[in-house]
């Protein structure tokens, strides 16, 4: 292993010093000029004003964070020989082997989301060819990985569990609000690195080692949350990335047990890439995984990109496959061949109702603003809709036009005049939707000022004749709950629905 478990006295020592020289996200990011640690894995020593860091926080900007190997007498200086000292013991800094009197980290050392986290890294420290291990740990400084913590939920004193946990990032986060925060990973090597974490930043999580849910058993946790491997395998098998032919064998794996696993109410937040196929879109064959012991899982796929299997297959060809053309091609061929569609990224939601779920699952486009919060409202709302009641609610309720809605008319030639002809309703906040409705509409929801109620709206329409003879007031309530669904108007929920 790359770092060893020292100490409770150690670890601290390290701890205290880290927080001491503002080893945080704030500064670190301030310090390199890039928007979030993700762009850590970019920054050059060039970007830093070393007038504006102190000599402390610079040394380790330099020494974990660049990966640049500093002279071991100045970086002693800058933390004290007690902290090197322990910065030793944990095996965290190391003789450089090329050049005389300097110190390497054998890991990659940076701050994220409040905690220090260790993983492997990029290159090589002493600055060789670099030949990451089969089960290297994966960086929590990926953009998907940031985009999980972003939209996990908060744990509310429950029970979590992290699948594919690597270096431990998600079971700390989750540990700020959990009775219990389980990190599981099928490398030793992942559950260790976790387990260094966890110490280093005086956390109490549990790391287990072992494939998906079978190190905890029949357990069952109110937050299950996954990054897992999805890029199709390519031959150089890697751990943390591969995930079986299409790219989907442990995904699918995953979602087949968390009915088995998920306990009342809780949710399941997987961030990954799923696969449309020419017969079924990825969130209805989610919906087949979760099995007869799932019929009570809502499900919600917010979608941040779409790829071709031509887009995809160019991306492996320059991530993976040295730009070697024919491989890629052979693997486009293979997805073809398999009856794949397209390709969605994005993050997969999954809510235990206690109630069977009979509506189709949601998918909605995500932007980069989407948070849990968002997702929580979407679960809320939908609930709600299937309680008894819900239609006479939404009669006396009094829905508003949201501010993010903007309505496109376009204009047809009709018996030689200009008329409206499709409209389409738009929206672009944490969720990016559109909707095609027809002209006569616009007036009726043009009304909603959260004043009126949706009976009210739908009688004056009727009166002045605005509404087609044989348009009743069950459509249109359910056409008023659709265009609140995907954010066009908004209403305020019943008060047990806003916790």
């Amino acid at each position: 292993m790359p770092v060893r478990l020292g100490t409770p006295a150690q670890f601290e020592t390290v701890r205290r010093h880290l927080d001491e020289a503002r080893f945080n996200d704030e500064t670190v990011c301030a310090a390199l000029k890039i928007g979030d640690m993700s762009g850590a894995g970019y920054a050059t020593r060039g970007r830093i004003d070393a007038a504006s860091v102190s000599p402390a926080l610079l040394a380790l900007i330099e020494l974990f964070v660049l990966g640049a190997a500093v002279p071991a007498d100045d970086f002693q200086q800058t933390c004290g020989a007690q902290a090197f000292a322990a910065f030793r013991a944990l095996d965290l800094i190391r003789p450089a082997r090329h050049r005389t009197g300097a110190i390497v980290c054998p890991v990659w050392l940076y701050p994220l989301d409040g905690f220090v986290i260790a993983s492997d890294r990029y290159n090589d420290a002493d600055g060789g060819t670099w030949q990451p291990p089969p089960d290297a740990v994966f960086p929590a400084l990926d953009t998907g990985t940031l985009k999980l913590l972003r939209l996990l939920p908060a744990a509310r004193g429950g029970d979590t569990l992290d699948l594919c946990g690597g270096c431990g990032i998600v079971a700390l986060h989750l540990s700020r609000t959990a009775k219990r925060a389980v990190s599981s990973d099928i490398t030793v090597r992942s559950a260790y690195m976790a387990e260094f974490n966890g110490r280093l930043n005086g956390a109490d999580i549990t790391n287990v080692c072992g494939d998906l849910y079978a190190p905890v058993g029949g357990q069952r946790f109110d937050v299950i949350s996954a990054h897992p491997p999805w890029v199709p395998s390519t031959g150089d098998a890697m751990v943390f990335r591969d995930g079986g032919d299409v790219g989907e064998a442990v995904i699918r794996r995953l979602i087949e047990g968390i009915a088995g696993h998920l306990g009342s109410a809780g949710t399941a937040v997987i961030v990954s890439l799923g696969r449309d196929t020419v017969e079924t879109a990825y969130e209805r064959r989610v919906r087949g995984w979760l099995g007869a012991d799932g019929h009570d899982c809502d499900v919600i796929l917010g979608v941040e990109k779409v790829l071709t299997i031509e887009e995809l297959a160019r991306s492996m060809r320059k991530l993976h496959f040295k730009d070697n053309a024919e491989e890629a091609e052979r693997m486009a061929a293979r997805m073809l061949e398999l009856g794949t569609d397209k390709f969605i990224y994005g993050a997969l939601f999954i809510r235990r109702t206690g109630q069977s779920v009979t509506e189709p699952p949601l998918r909605l486009r995500m932007s980069a603003h989407a948070a849990a919060a968002d997702f929580e409202r979407l679960f809320a709302w939908r609930s709600h809709r299937r309680s008894l009641g819900f239609h006479e609610w939404l009669n006396a309720a009094k829905p508003r036009l949201s501010p993010h809605l903007e309505v496109d008319v376009r204009q047809v030639v009709r018996e030689n005049a200009l008329v409206a002809g499709a409209v389409t309703l738009a929206a672009e906040a944490a969720f990016s939707t559109h909707l095609r409705t027809d002209a006569w509409t616009i007036p009726l929801i043009s009304a909603f000022d959260g004043r009126q109620t949706v009976e009210q709206v739908f009688e004056e329409a009727q009166r002045s004749g605005q509404t087609p003879g044989d348009f009743p007031l069950a459509a249109f309530t359910n056409f008023v709950a659709l265009l609140i669904e995907r954010g066009f108007l908004e209403v305020d929920l019943p008060a047990r629905l806003q916790a």
